[in-house]
């Protein structure tokens, strides 16, 4: 699975869109059937999302990701796990488009599986089946059914159109044209399919007896059965015709209900619990977790792979940036198009040379130091912040020249002189002492701990 900083920032923009109206059943539905698949934090999002194209019908207002932290109370690596959840179970659409190196969403909700579909599906139901139980269960079927009444013994009376209503005699007045807006209509639910990828069909096929089940028995239908028991089973492509074979009836046709049944039966009986419905996890290498690296080399992974909001998050202990922060950042970045790994590294060295605070234009002096020096990656970027370490001491400590009153205009334009800091001229500046005091050494070796304790935690 991608890792979440490489697809979603916090600054990146979104908007939600509706294809269709979503009705008061459909928000039973996620709740009562989906959210025990999805989780609280899953709903949270979607009722969310729901909410913002609710008040302006098919189109959300552009806000960005933000918001969104702010409002559900979660990091950005769980939003985006959110997402992806609700993405898998056919209850989103996302689509992004970059300009100029900023990304911008569209998220489009969409409408649950009616109950019926939903309890037929054969994928979904059994991971509710297997999560909430069979008392749980039953209840909920109940509870999204009626008892069914007789009705062959009636005969229907209803009228068509033409019976009730005359013929149209009016004027010949044109309707008018209001093609450049979208009309709300109701939204056909995504259905979940699966693809061939790790089931082999042509191998299936080939195994396959003319005698017994003729190909055209696969139809659709029972194509996407074999790939949804495949997905969640883990059943072979050996063992799955096996398993097609006892599920013929009389007539050699497939009973996919049955088909279900036995597949479900076998996994329960060889592991001894149904399956459970899990989230791919990232394949993290040693390296990665910065095991058997020293200090300074597992720092330097972490920053290559993290992005600045995620930064922020860890240095503040899993809280939300504030606002203003985040606003330094991006502007940052955006004048002076630092890679996210020597943004990392500034902003490292700033809270620790500043308590942990951010300070503006003392981060804009360094960045376009950085620029003009064309540092690219995390390490070329620890490396000049130790080279430089005196120099930037003396630009942060140095005090700021006291504005004197004057009247005289015209007198302050003709004696008003820029001051540059002394290490802008690498010519008249001696190569800096890179010595770390005690205190600087004890608050990077906290870091450096917090960063491993983080990293092994993936």
């Amino acid at each position: 699975m991608t890792e979440f900083w490489m697809e979603l920032q916090a600054v990146d923009s979104y908007q939600v869109k509706a294809s269709g109206i979503l009705t008061g059943a459909d928000r039973k539905i996620i709740t009562m059937l989906y959210q025990p698949l999805m989780g609280a934090e899953c709903l949270a999002l979607y009722q969310t999302l729901f909410t913002e194209v609710e008040e302006n019908r098919l189109w959300s207002e552009a806000h960005s990701h933000v918001q969104l932290l702010n409002m559900l109370d979660i990091s950005l690596k769980a939003l985006f796990e959110a997402r992806l959840k609700l993405e898998g179970l056919g209850l989103l659409k996302s689509y992004v488009k970059t300009e100029n190196e900023q990304r911008f969403y569209i998220y489009e909700i969409l409408p649950p599986l009616s109950p019926e579909k939903f309890f037929s599906d054969g994928l979904l139901n059994i991971y509710l089946y297997s999560k909430i139980g069979n008392a749980q269960f039953q209840r909920l079927r109940r509870f999204f059914s009626d008892e069914a009444i007789e009705t062959t013994t009636y005969s229907e009376i209803t009228r068509s159109f033409q019976d009730v209503f005359e013929p149209f005699k009016g004027g010949t007045a044109a309707v008018p044209d209001e093609s450049k807006r979208v009309l709300a209509d109701k939204i056909t639910p995504k259905e979940i399919e699966f693809d061939d990828a790790s089931f082999d069909f042509n191998l299936f096929l080939s195994l396959l007896s003319p005698s017994m089940i003729t190909r055209e028995k696969i139809t659709k239908e029972v194509r996407q059965t074999i790939l949804k028991l495949h997905g969640i089973y883990q059943v072979s492509e050996k063992d799955m015709l096996s398993y097609l074979y006892r599920a013929l009836d009389a007539s050699g046709d497939i009973d996919i209900v049955f088909l279900r049944k036995i597949v479900r039966e076998g996994y329960t009986i060889e592991n001894g619990a149904p399956p459970k419905l899990k989230m791919k996890q990232e394949q993290v290498s040693t390296e990665d977790r910065g095991e058997g690296l020293n200090d300074e080399e597992a720092l330097q992974v972490y920053l290559e792979s993290v992005t600045p909001f995620q930064l922020l998050v860890d240095i503040s202990d899993g809280a939300v940036p504030a606002e203003t922060d985040l606003r330094v950042v991006e502007e940052v970045m955006n004048q002076q198009n630092l890679p996210v790994p020597v943004m990392n590294v500034l902003i490292e060295y700033v809270m620790l040379r500043l308590d942990r605070k951010l300070a503006k234009n003392y981060m804009m002096t360094i960045a376009a130091h950085w620029k003009r020096k064309n540092v690219k990656t995390a390490k070329e970027a620890m490396d000049l912040a130790w080279q430089e370490h005196e120099k930037y001491k003396r630009l942060q400590e140095e005090p700021a020249t006291p504005k004197k009153t004057n009247y005289n205009r015209n007198y302050q334009k003709s004696t008003k002189k820029e001051i540059l800091p002394d290490w802008f001229d690498n010519e008249q500046v001696a190569p800096a002492d890179n010595k770390m005091t005690d205190k600087e050494k004890q608050t990077l070796e906290e870091q450096v701990r917090e960063i491993k304790e983080r990293l092994n935690k993936r």
